[in-house]
């Protein structure tokens, strides 16, 4: 499962997982076909290949699109931001995370057109946000009843 952990704590660019989990690693989870990169506008995403999709007990043969790993690494990006300015991340999972710090409860929502509203929350936790941060990429019209954070996609 170690050759796993840049998917299960990602997801990372080919760039991002060499840096923080070393080159050999990667290397090695890509020679065993257990990650694999799928292309976005980021550069190369990791995700599970076969054999890792395998070890995590799922079905071989399915490859996430490229449009929401974007988003999830976008979320993931600005939660580690958020979390280095001291803020706690209670939860994260793919377009969503949940962050709690300054007095204050965060939701971040990834999304890849414009909102009009703010986002439904999914569970108790999420209703209990005292703000909430939709991340759009560059160029996305935004809107006033909500906090929208343009993100760069050639952002590393």
């Amino acid at each position: 499962m170690e050759l796993l952990a840049p998917w299960l704590e990602g997801p990372f660019t080919l760039k991002e997982a060499s840096e923080r989990y070393g080159e050999a690693l990667v290397a090695e989870a890509l020679r065993e076909r257990v990650l694999k990169p799928v292309m976005t506008r980021l550069g190369p995403v990791l995700v599970p290949g076969g054999r890792g999709r395998v070890l995590l007990g799922l079905t071989r043969y399915y490859t996430p699109r490229p449009g929401p790993l974007e988003v999830a690494l976008l979320v993931r990006r600005q939660a580690e931001a958020m979390a280095r300015e001291g803020y706690r991340v209670l939860r994260r999972q793919g377009a969503r995370a949940i962050l709690e710090g300054r007095g204050e409860r965060v939701l971040l929502v990834g999304s890849r057109g414009p909102l009009g509203r703010r986002p439904k929350p999914q569970d108790d936790l999420e209703a209990s946000a005292t703000r909430v941060v939709v991340l759009v990429p560059e160029g996305t019209v935004k809107r006033s009843r909500i906090e929208v954070k343009e993100v760069g996609v050639g952002s590393g």
